[in-house]
């Protein structure tokens, strides 16, 4: 059977809006984090409250943007539920702002990275794997365990049921070629019979012409003999 991935977070960010500064981040996977600047550059529309999520094949990039302009978004799989990444983004942002708000208006690039670390990796240990904490996602794990335990079952009974029918055609197979051999042994039996006939008929014949051969100059001679007595 195959395991979920328990590490969904794969990246959390902090960033200023109004000149795109990326003040923290957290990295728990592959992923860069201008991605996720680059999505939020290009999200125009963006007001405070907002919540919005950029969806990919290989991840999902979701974020708010709050009252005083700053960005708090997170990277997924695709598989994370949106409901619980921006439940855990509120938290964040809360968590965020009371530990380190008076610093996010003049903090620089990354400057906030180190002492936001240990803030961040907790929220990423709590929240990484929704079923710990969303009774919703907890079901619909079991529903996803499920649903590969029955593929795989039904995958094997398909498989099943292909060597059955192979099985099937190869004993149909065997019964026509044994069908076929009793039709060819009767059709030879029966030509044999006839040639055996033709040649005893030939070997009759055969031995009238010679007794014919033998018989007549013997009835011609002997007729000539009685005529000249």
């Amino acid at each position: 059977m195959a395991t979920r991935t328990t590490q969904q977070i794969l990246l959390v960010v902090v960033m200023r809006y109004s000149d795109k500064a990326v003040l923290a981040t957290y990295q728990n996977g592959e992923v860069d984090k201008e991605g996720v600047r680059e999505q939020v550059a290009s999200n125009g529309r963006a007001k405070p409250g907002g919540k919005y999520t950029a969806a990919g094949d290989q991840q999902c990039i979701h974020y708010v943007l709050d009252q005083y302009s700053k960005v708090y978004a997170l990277v997924t799989l695709p598989s994370y539920s949106p409901r619980v990444a921006f439940a855990a983004l509120e938290e964040l942002k809360e968590s965020f702002q009371r530990e380190f708000g008076s610093r996010m208006a003049t903090s620089g690039e990354g400057s906030l990275t180190k002492v936001a670390t240990p803030l961040l990796k907790e929220f990423v240990q709590k929240f990484t794997n929704p079923a710990n904490i969303d009774k919703l996602s907890a079901v619909q794990e079991k529903l996803d365990v499920v649903k590969s335990v029955m593929q795989e079952n039904i995958q094997q009974i398909l498989i099943n049921q292909e060597q059955v029918d192979k099985i099937n055609s190869s004993a149909e197979h065997l019964a026509e070629q044994s069908l076929a051999f009793k039709s060819t042994t009767k059709e030879l039996r029966n030509k044999m019979f006839w040639k055996m006939i033709k040649m005893r008929l030939l070997i009759g014949a055969a031995i009238v012409c010679v007794l014919i051969v033998i018989i007549v100059p013997v009835a011609v001679m002997v007729q000539a003999r009685n005529n000249a007595s």
